[in-house]
């Protein structure tokens, strides 16, 4: 289990997800902020949602 790096929250991150929020906020934790291992998937869906309708480069 690790502390999230945002919200501070125990999560597993060997957990799989299949949302697309999640998916796009795992994206972005790689490509753009360099936190992918650290981020809990409700932060990673929020951060995928306002990738979704913010970022239009990711169209």
């Amino acid at each position: 289990m690790k502390s999230c790096a945002l919200c501070h929250r125990e999560f597993d991150p060997e957990l799989k997800f299949s949302e697309p929020e999640v998916e796009l906020g795992a994206f972005l934790a790689r490509e753009m902020f360099d936190d992918a291992e650290n981020v809990c998937p409700a932060c990673l869906a929020s951060r995928g949602q306002l990738g979704m309708m913010y970022l239009r480069e990711f169209d």
